[in-house]
């Protein structure tokens, strides 16, 4: 008979990959773990959601590696996405700006970012991305990422709503069986035209088993 092992030996097992690999991410997720971690934090770091983050960060860094002021993320939920921004050397960001509606995901969030909360560059905000006027934001964002897009009511209507020029990155998918997505696309065509940004630098899609991921990176 099999029996699971002990919590502890998660603790040990991401601190050994930490060891193995030199990930600081790894090594930080190992502490969130050992502090006791959230009971869905296994869905933020599955492999469907860590393959579509590391496409993210891929394509950022050929594209716009370098942006000129905070990169925000909207629906960040537990701060993955920003933890592996700014692990990564090709890229050069001030500060991510991490946002979601769930106030549960800013403590996660900071506590897995620790290492960048201590130097400053990574913070977290409540608050409905709907609500938000990034026009009046003491610093302008230097890009502003949204991997959710489908989850939106009115895409074309959140996005007349951004400054002309923002720089953006944005995803959706084509899985128009799950309840909550609400403006999902059938192809990568569909989501430029849905889009209508003034300036695309990338386009690209990403296969999975139940559905295809699609990626924009360009200006509002």
């Amino acid at each position: 008979m099999t029996t699971a092992p002990p919590p502890d030996a998660f603790y040990d097992i991401l601190r050994g990959v930490a060891a193995l690999t030199g990930s600081k991410v790894v090594a930080d997720l190992a502490k969130l773990v050992g502090d006791g971690m959230p009971d869905d934090l296994w869905v933020a770091f599955n492999h469907k959601q860590i393959a579509s983050k590391r496409w993210l960060v891929d394509a950022l860094a050929q594209t716009m590696p370098r942006p000129e002021g905070p990169v925000w993320v909207l629906g960040a939920w537990y701060g993955v996405l920003g933890a592996m921004l700014l692990d990564d050397e090709r890229l050069s960001l001030s500060e991510i700006v991490s946002l979601d509606i769930d106030a549960g995901c800013a403590p996660v969030a900071e506590r897995l970012n620790r290492r960048h909360v201590a130097e400053g560059r990574f913070r977290t905000i409540t608050t409905d991305m709907m609500a938000l006027d990034f026009a009046s934001q003491p610093v302008a964002p230097g890009l502003v990422v949204n991997t959710s897009c489908e989850h939106l009511d009115d895409v074309p209507a959140w996005l007349a709503a951004l400054p002309s020029g923002l720089p953006l990155l944005l995803q959706s998918n084509d899985y128009f069986r799950e309840p909550d997505h609400r403006s999902c696309v059938a192809s990568l065509d569909a989501f430029k035209a849905q889009a209508d940004l003034s300036e695309l630098l990338y386009a690209g899609a990403l296969p999975s088993k139940n559905y295809t991921r699609f990626m924009l990176i360009g200006r509002r």
